[in-house]
C-alpha cells in the first residue's frame, strides 16, 4: 500500500522498485518542488538487518559526492523507522527510455560520456565505485542533461566497507565485470567496463552480451570474447572497436585507467584520428608455477558466484534462484584412436571419473658423459614424441615430455601462434604478427621466412608431412602452394604468390577456396585436408558459426574440392559452442579430431573428440571431477597419447595453467592422471594465452 507521506513529502506516485528500495514521486510543501523520495521496504528491513546499514551507507555516500554529474540529495531521514532520503526528481526519463526509442549516433553518446563520466571519476579517486552504472541508472533532467543516479550498491574500496558489504556479488549481470561476476575485488575500471557496455549499447541499440537467463549472461562476461562492434553496427567509424575492446577488456589492467581516458579515444574517433589508439595489451597477472600436482578439487559450481549477483539488482523485490550448470556426461568411452582411415571397432564403456595421478615419466638413469667412442643416448620419448615446444608468456619453450630440462628459446615478447616442427626434426615454424618465422633448433638462430605487411592477418601455416606443400591461410584467404623454403624468404605479398609455378589452391569465390579459414591441418597421407573456418552456420543460417570440413584437394582445382565431412554442423551441438567459435583444433591425420570449445579466457571450454569416419562425436572429462576448462589438445605422432593444457574453472581467477600428457586409452578408464612437472621461472603471467603445443616426434 502506498504511502500518503513520508516525513513532510507527500507522495504522489510510485516511481518503482530496485533491489534494496522505493522510490516515489513526492511533493516538497517548504521548498513547493516536486522531489523523488527513496525508502526501504519494511519487509526488506525486517527480512535483513543489514540493508538498514546498505540503505544508511548509500545515504552518506551520495552525500559526499556533490558533483555535477551525480543526482543531488536534498535530505536525509526516518519515519517510523523506515530510513528514507530525497533527491531531486528527474524529469527526462532514463538513458534506458531513450535507447529503447533509437540507436544514438556517436557523438550524441560521446556527450552523454562527457557528462557522466567526470562524475564516476570523481567517485573513483574518493574510493567509491558505483557496482551498477547501467542505462536504467543514468536519468536526464528537464533539459536533457544526464546525471548518475542510485549509488545504493556501491562499495567502498576501503576495508572499513568489508563488514557491511561481505563478499556477495551485487550488480546487474548485463553489465558486470568478469572480477565482479567472479566475486573477486573490484576497483572503478569495473564501472568502466560497465560503461563500455553502455556506449556499446547506446549505438547499436543491444547489449553485447544477450542469453536466456541473468546467470547466462554473467557467464559470457567471464568466458566469452568480446564482440566486435563494428558487426552490430558496420556504419560506425573503425575505431570504435578498438574503444570496446579496451573498456571490456577481460582483464582490467587492460582497459581505460579513467572515464577521461576513455572520452579522449571516443573524442580522437570523432576527428578520424585513431593513430593514438592503443590496442589492449597482454595481460600481466602472475601465474603459478607447475611445480607439483595439485589437490584435487570439487567441481565448480557456478551459482556460488551468480546466484548473488541478480538477488540484488531484482526488480520489484524478485529474485532469481538458480540450479547448477549441468554438463552433460559422456555415456561412451572415447574413439580408440586408428593407424588407418577406416572405421575402428567400437567399443562404448561409461566414461568412469579418473583420480588425479601420475603419468609417463620411464625412469631414468644417471650415466657418466659419453666418451669419444660412445653414443649420446636418445630421450625418453612417450607416444613417439621425445620433446615439446609451448608458448609462455609470448615466448617460445622447450622441454622433454617429462617435465625435464626446460629451455626457453626466444625472448623477443612478441605473440606466437600455429607452432610446428617441420619433418627435418630440427626446425620448429611458428607465425608472429603478419611474419612467419622459423627456429633452428641445432644453432639457435630464429629467422624469416616470410613477411606479409600488407594482409590484415596471417592466420595458419602448415607444411604437409613430405614437406613438399604448405597450407597458408591469412587475411580470410586459403593458399595451397610449394613449400620451397628459399622462395618464400622471397615473398612480402600475396602477388608473388599468385605468380608462383604449380601452386595447386589459390582463393576463388563460388568455391570452397573462398571459405574463410584460420587453422588447418594435413591428413596422415598428405591427401586429405582439414580446414578450421568462419562460415554460415549449418543449423540456423542467420548465424556465422566456426566450423570444420574435410576436404580432399587433390585435383588441385578449387571448383573440384570434395567435402568429405563438415562439423559440428548439425551433427552435434558441443557445450560451450553457443557462442559458434571453436579455438583451436587437432588432427591425428586419421580418423580423430580433438577440439575444445570457448567457455573461459578467450578459448578455454570443453574438450571433444570427433570421428569423422563414424560421424559421432565424444564430449571427454579426462580428470575424475569433471571440471571445466581445457584447450590446445594435440595427438602424439604416433596417435596413441593425448596432450592437453587444463584451467580449473572451479578456482576462479586463482587457477594455474597445468599440462598433462596422457596415454589416451587411459582417458575414461578411471585411470588417475597427474600433470606434468616442471618449472616455469616466472610461472605463465597470462591465463589467456594459448600455449599451442608442437610435439616433436622422436628419431
Amino acid at each position: 500500500m502506498q504511502p500518503e507521506k513520508i516525513g513532510r513529502y507527500e507522495i504522489k506516485s510510485e516511481l518503482g522498485r530496485g533491489g534494496m528500495a522505493t522510490v516515489y514521486r513526492g511533493y516538497d510543501p517548504r521548498f513547493e518542488r516536486e522531489v523523488a523520495v527513496k525508502v526501504l521496504p519494511p519487509e526488506l528491513l525486517h527480512a535483513d538487518p543489514q540493508f538498514r546499514l546498505r540503505f544508511a551507507r548509500e545515504a552518506k555516500i551520495i552525500a559526499s559526492l556533490e558533483h555535477s554529474s551525480i543526482v543531488p540529495v536534498y535530505d536525509v531521514g526516518a519515519d517510523e523507522d523506515l530510513p528514507y532520503f530525497v533527491m531531486r526528481y528527474m524529469t527526462g526519463g532514463s538513458l534506458s527510455e531513450r535507447i529503447k526509442a533509437g540507436i544514438l549516433s556517436v557523438e550524441e553518446a560521446t556527450r552523454i560520456i562527457e557528462k557522466v563520466g567526470p562524475g564516476l571519476d570523481e567517485a573513483h579517486a574518493k574510493g567509491i565505485v558505483h557496482r551498477d552504472i547501467k542505462p536504467s541508472n543514468i536519468l536526464f533532467d528537464s533539459k536533457g542533461i544526464p546525471y548518475i543516479s542510485d549509488f545504493g550498491i556501491a562499495k567502498l574500496s576501503q576495508a572499513q566497507a568489508g563488514s557491511v558489504t561481505g563478499s556477495g556479488i551485487i550488480g546487474t549481470p548485463a553489465y558486470m565485470a568478469p572480477e565482479q561476476a567472479q566475486g573477486d575485488s573490484i576497483d572503478g575500471r569495473a564501472d568502466i567496463y560497465a560503461l563500455g557496455i553502455i556506449l556499446f549499447e547506446m549505438v547499436t541499440g543491444r547489449q553485447p552480451y544477450e542469453a536466456d537467463t541473468p546467470m547466462a549472461v554473467a557467464i559470457k562476461h567471464i568466458t566469452d570474447p568480446i564482440p566486435l562492434i563494428l558487426n552490430a553496427n558496420p556504419k560506425l567509424p573503425p575505431g570504435m572497436d578498438m574503444i570496446i575492446q579496451r573498456a571490456m577488456a577481460k582483464d582490467r589492467d587492460d582497459r581505460f585507467s579513467s572515464s577521461k581516458e576513455m572520452l579522449d579515444a571516443l573524442h580522437a574517433v570523432m576527428r578520424g584520428d585513431t593513430t593514438k589508439l592503443q590496442p589492449v595489451a597482454p595481460k600481466t597477472i602472475k601465474g603459478t608455477l607447475i611445480q607439483k600436482p595439485v589437490a584435487e578439487k570439487k567441481g565448480f559450481n557456478v551459482l556460488a558466484v551468480v546466484i548473488p549477483i541478480v538477488a540484488l539488482a531484482a526488480i520489484a523485490g524478485g529474485f532469481f534462484l538458480f540450479n547448477g550448470i549441468n554438463r552433460p556426461s559422456a555415456t561412451e568411452a572415447p574413439p580408440a584412436n586408428t593407424s588407418t582411415s577406416a572405421p575402428s571397432t567400437e567399443t562404448p564403456e561409461p566414461i568412469a571419473e579418473a583420480t588425479e595421478a601420475a603419468i609417463l615419466p620411464a625412469e631414468t638413469t644417471t650415466e657418466a658423459p659419453p666418451t669419444a667412442t660412445e653414443t649420446v643416448a636418445p630421450l625418453p620419448a612417450f607416444g613417439g614424441a621425445d620433446r615439446m615446444a609451448f608458448v609462455a608468456n609470448n615466448d617460445i619453450w622447450i622441454m622433454n615430455m617429462d617435465g625435464s630440462d626446460i629451455e626457453q628459446l626466444t625472448n623477443d615478447g612478441g605473440t606466437k601462434t600455429d607452432l610446428q616442427w617441420l619433418s627435418d626434426g630440427k626446425t620448429l615454424v611458428f607465425i608472429s604478427g603478419k611474419t612467419i618465422k622459423y627456429y633452428d633448433i641445432s644453432t639457435g638462430v630464429v629467422d624469416t621466412l616470410a613477411t606479409f605487411p600488407s594482409e590484415v592477418s596471417v592466420d595458419s601455416f602448415r607444411v604437409s608431412h613430405d614437406g613438399t606443400q604448405v597450407m597458408l591461410a591469412m587475411s580470410n584467404n586459403i593458399f595451397v602452394i610449394p613449400f620451397d623454403l628459399e622462395t618464400l624468404k622471397t615473398f612480402t605479398n600475396r602477388n608473388q604468390i599468385i605468380r608462383m609455378e604449380e601452386t595447386c589452391i589459390l582463393p576463388t569465390d563460388g568455391t570452397r577456396a573462398a571459405l574463410k579459414v584460420k587453422e588447418t591441418r594435413w591428413s596422415a597421407d598428405d591427401k586429405l585436408v582439414a580446414w578450421l573456418f568462419k562460415g554460415v552456420d549449418a543449423g540456423n543460417s542467420s548465424l556465422q558459426a566456426e566450423q570444420v570440413s574435410v576436404l580432399d584437394i587433390s585435383t588441385c582445382a578449387p571448383e573440384r574440392i570434395d567435402q568429405h565431412d563438415n562439423f559440428p554442423a548439425t551433427r552435434f551441438m558441443p557445450v560451450g559452442y553457443q557462442d559458434r567459435t571453436i579455438p583451436d583444433i587437432d588432427w591425428d591425420g586419421n580418423n580423430l579430431f580433438v577440439f575444445n570449445t570457448n567457455r573461459r579466457n578467450n578459448g578455454w571450454g570443453e574438450l571433444y573428440v570427433y570421428d569423422w569416419v563414424k560421424h559421432k562425436a565424444y564430449h571427454i572429462t579426462p580428470l575424475n571431477s569433471g571440471a571445466c576448462c581445457y584447450r590446445d589438445a594435440r595427438w602424439s605422432p604416433d596417435g596413441t597419447y593425448l596432450f592437453f593444457a587444463f584451467q580449473d574453472f572451479g578456482l576462479g581467477a586463482e587457477a594455474p595453467t597445468l599440462f598433462y600428457y596422457v596415454p589416451y586409452g587411459d582417458i575414461g578408464t578411471g585411470s588417475t592422471l597427474t600433470p606434468l612437472s616442471f618449472e616455469l621461472p616466472e610461472g605463465f603471467k597470462n591465463p589467456k594465452e594459448a600455449p599451442q603445443p608442437a610435439l616433436h616426434a622422436a628419431p
